[in-house]
């Protein structure tokens, strides 16, 4: 497979627009059910973050797409041990996925504005 056409993320001053992260391992393979997936998207997530000088703390939307709904409980508990007590908005959508062994792709947009509580 072609790399996709895109940044890892764009810098537009106060906001930081992160593109969708699937759940690559080191080898480039998805593995795992919905919850390993979705920890490693947001490892993924947080690496893209820290390159672009921010932390997680400063994430103030993410968008879900989930394969199957069955899946949410999972996904949400996951989610929820990231980000603890930081509640970002958020959006889950349930549809297809360009890859047939992805479980969840994560966006976010994160803001420069927002102080860092504890950086990463």
């Amino acid at each position: 497979m072609a790399l996709p056409h895109l940044a890892p993320f764009v810098d537009a001053g106060s906001l930081v627009f992160l593109s969708g992260q699937i759940a690559f391992d080191a080898h480039g393979m998805i593995r795992g059910d919905v919850a390993e997936q979705t920890r490693c998207c947001l490892e993924r997530m947080e690496r893209v973050l820290h390159d672009a000088g921010l932390s997680k703390a400063q994430v103030v939307k993410c968008t879900i797409w989930l394969r199957h709904e069955a899946d949410f409980a999972a996904f949400n508990q996951a989610y929820a041990d990231f980000f603890g007590t930081h509640k970002p908005a958020r959006s889950t959508v349930i549809s297809g996925l360009a890859l047939p062994e992805a479980l969840v792709e994560i966006e976010a947009i994160a803001s420069r504005a927002v102080a860092a509580e504890n950086p990463q």
